[in-house]
């Protein structure tokens, strides 16, 4: 027999000493312990007539119900009346504080803590109303639960039934007595319908003030503090970061579910408080800390088919007993769809994910987001147990399908060694621990801060995800140049990429460049840039952003000194190379998308061209033009958006092309203007003239007729007998090609006939381009005005 997992022993341990928690406390009580008062009612007599409560129903409104974040009313879901709680005035018996402390120790809450009721409303429910099975929000910070109070009245029905884990509580009326239940705000529970006379219930939400209970038994904590230590030394598999090794944290879920907000070790429910408690303890023994933690649970079930025996019900899961301001629904999506009750089969998948937790100095709440392997989690009771804030069911797809996807909240206490604090907390809060980083190194530690930053090298690059990177990234400079490592220095920096730099981080690169030379920094630069290329395809406005950065980042770089400018023409030479290369597939897409694909990349041209024009000692400069050089015709689109954006952009020069780093932009516009006035220099087609030039590509048989039909002048149309096959050929490369030629079937004998004619707009399209290029030509020659001399040696 396999012997149970670490994790699993603890988990059996906690589960042994405290054993099965509290959710609800049941009484009955002298009605002297409550005075109502109502406006307009008088002093409530008990039992309560029928005359009075129908007085309270007049003076009440339908009660409202939470769905998502809205507040709304329908009486299919919760039908009852609500009295306006200004007018409902109370006076408890001195008695009512021993009634809450009895009830604090029913529910297992601490004997440190105390409980208080706070007065949430008065509802009425007449013969037939009802509120469907529901769960409460915690509308304050310190409240734990709800209380309800069910005074004297002569009915029958209208039990209010609470349910938690599969066991039950329910709270029946009586004539003489005040019935009093108080139960965890994360319970379920509903008001069943009323079946004669009237219901009264007084609601109060429950607030818990006070501390932490204490562990107790030293047996058990010795026990789990061992577990731990095996927990922690015991190798496994299953981290995505390489080989085998021991876990890095252990996250016990709790059974109770809390609001981010909720979230406190003081205000802990039943079992909970006192399984943490022994957690901690045995953490502190065992060289560990703890951090009490929000978590997002996500399985995915397979389940039987729609049209089996099993039958659906739509669960619309309402919350909030007694309440009108409530912020969830049980099916979890907003709107009250619920998936139905999907007979479930196997568990196919569970993620965990760490959602928030409480810093244990400052106490406050962080946000954060890490995913934790099946292997560092344990609890006492199964997440499928508890009841979803979401589901969606997703019907059989032919390959997928017959699934139901389940979102759970959960609290938990997570484990962690001391020498791998920092690690635990830089994996779910990134940005922090390169802030901390930074501080330590600022501090006077510096050694502390390079083994800190160190011990985050295996999940660093997985951890920093592109929706990160953005928050991480300026704080990142700042610990590279903190750790005074290169090494170290450059792990830090290898998740991002050129989309996160700014013109604002100029300063912390040209810092860089300083403390770890240009060569270092040139490296690093290329790597983002190289790294983004798969990426900017679609060039995205990050991408945009980017580039209308690179002047600046460039200048401030070279203004470093010695190592800036080597960092500087490094950036500039892998940002020349990253637009090449996302320019190389739009050059070659068919005429109709390349236009507005290349005109898409002049802003990013114009960026290029700026940065080489304030360095001008670098050779990449050289190098850009001679490549825009080698560009056939079809690049002119991208090079007169890049000029006319440069234009723009430093619209306080008149006079391009004279500035003494400026000759790039002089050597681009010459090219243009060279290349403009060669076509213009072509005779205009003659109105006689149909021949057309059929690109290169195949030199089939089929091709070479196509080819010399397309170059006859004077052919027009061609009535060409050929097989689907052969057909289909000439199509593809008219169409590739986007020819002016229209090409039918005539689907008359065997084989069919191909009918090829030219079109008019072979004449019109000609004299559209003749036009839009001398109007380019003499823009060009306005702003460059030394391109003139080109564009006459052209001729």
């Amino acid at each position: 027999m396999v012997k149970p997992a670490a994790r699993d022993r603890l988990a059996a341990v906690l589960t042994r000493e405290f054993g099965e928690p509290p959710f609800a406390v049941v009484e009955q009580a002298d009605p002297a312990l409550l005075d109502v008062e109502v406006d307009g009612a008088g002093r409530l007599k008990y039992p309560v007539t029928a005359a009075q409560a129908r007085k309270l129903c007049a003076l009440g409104t339908p009660a409202r119900y939470g769905r998502g974040e809205r507040t709304l009313t329908d009486a299919s879901v919760r039908d009852t009346w609500e009295v306006p709680r200004t007018a409902v005035h109370l006076s408890w018996s001195p008695l009512f504080d021993k009634v809450l402390d009895r009830m604090r120790k029913g529910l297992g809450l601490p004997g440190s803590a105390r409980l208080r009721a706070e007065l949430h409303s008065l509802l009425v429910y007449e013969p037939g109303q009802f509120f469907l099975p529901h769960q409460d929000s915690e509308k304050h910070d310190a409240m734990v639960g709800t209380l309800a109070v069910t005074l004297p009245s002569r009915h029958s029905g209208g039990e209010l039934v609470i349910t938690q884990g599969g066991r039950s509580e329910t709270c029946s009326g009586s004539a003489s007595r005040l019935a009093l239940c108080a139960f965890y705000a994360d319970c379920r529970h509903e008001v069943r319908p009323v079946k004669s006379g009237y219901r009264i219930a007084v609601t109060f939400n429950l607030l818990l003030d006070g501390g932490a209970p204490q562990a107790s038994g030293a047996d058990a904590v010795n026990e789990a503090a061992r577990l731990l230590g095996t927990h922690f030394a015991t190798p496994s598999s299953a981290y995505s970061w390489g080989k085998a090794s021991p876990p890095k944290r252990l996250v016990y879920l709790l059974d109770h579910e809390y609001t981010e907000r909720g979230l406190s070790w003081n205000r802990l429910k039943g079992a909970d408080a006192d399984r943490a408690a022994l957690l901690r303890t045995a953490a502190e023994q065992a060289g560990c800390q703890v951090m009490l933690a929000g978590t997002k649970i996500k399985e995915t079930w397979d389940t039987y088919p729609e049209d089996s025996d099993y039958e659906d019900w739509d669960d619309e899961g309402w919350e909030d007993g007694e309440d009108d301001d409530r912020d969830r629904d049980s099916d979890g999506d907003g709107d009250g769809d619920g998936d139905g009750d999907h007979e479930l089969n196997d568990l196919i998948e569970r993620t965990t994910t760490l959602s928030c937790w409480v810093d244990p100095e400052t106490g406050k709440r962080e946000s954060i987001s890490l995913e934790v392997g099946e292997d560092e989690v344990c609890s006492r009771t199964s997440t499928a147990d508890f009841e979803p804030y979401e589901q969606q069911y997703e019907g059989y797809m032919g390959n997928y399908g017959n699934t139901l996807d389940r979102w759970y909240r959960r609290a938990a206490v997570v484990v962690f060694p001391d020498s791998l604090a920092f690690a635990n907390r830089a994996e779910a809060a990134p940005a922090w621990a390169m802030r901390q980083v930074a501080e330590r190194a600022r501090s006077g530690n510096v050694a502390g801060a390079r083994a800190d930053a160190a011990s985050l090298e295996p999940f660093w690059t997985a951890t920093v995800s592109p929706d990160l990177r953005g928050g991480v990234f300026g704080p990142a400079l700042k610990a590279a140049h903190a750790v005074d490592d290169p090494t170290v220095a450059a792990m830090l920096l290898a998740p991002f990429r050129s989309e996160d730099l700014l013109a604002k981080h100029a300063a912390p690169l040209s810092r860089l460049a300083k403390r770890y030379g240009g060569a270092w920094l040139g490296r690093i630069l290329g790597t983002w840039c190289a790294g983004s290329q798969g990426e900017v395809y679609g060039y995205t406005s990050e991408s945009r952003d980017w580039y209308s950065a690179l002047p600046v980042l460039c200048t401030s770089l070279t203004a470093s000194g010695r190592d800036g400018t080597a960092a500087s023409r490094a950036l500039l030479q892998a940002a020349w190379q990253r637009l090449a290369a996302t320019a190389a597939p739009r050059l070659a897409s068919p005429p109709s998308r390349r236009a507005a694909g290349l005109e898409d990349l002049g802003a990013p041209l114009a960026a290029v061209i700026a940065a080489a024009a304030n360095m001008a000692a670098t050779t990449t400069g050289d190098v850009i033009a001679a490549h825009l050089a080698g560009l056939g015709d079809e690049a002119l689109p991208w090079l007169l958006s890049g000029l006319r954006s440069f234009s723009t952009v430093h619209s306080d020069s008149t006079v391009h092309g004279e500035a003494p780093g400026d000759r790039l932009s002089a050597d681009v516009a010459a090219d243009c203007g060279r290349r403009l006035t060669r076509r213009l220099a072509r005779p205009a087609r003659a109105a006689n003239d149909w021949s057309i030039t059929l690109p290169e590509g195949c030199s089939c048989p089929l091709c070479e007729v196509l080819a010399d039909f397309l170059a006859d002048p004077t052919l027009r149309i061609r009535e060409w007998p050929l097989a689907k096959e052969n057909r289909r050929h000439v199509h593809s490369r008219i169409e590739a090609a986007e020819l002016p030629v229209d090409h039918q079937t005539r689907r008359e004998g065997r084989p069919y006939t191909l009918i090829l004619a030219k079109k008019d707009t072979l004449f019109s399209g000609e004299r559209a381009q003749r036009a839009e290029d001398e109007a380019d030509l003499r823009w060009i020659l306005a702003v460059w005005p030394s391109a003139a001399v080109a564009s006459t040696s052209a001729t």
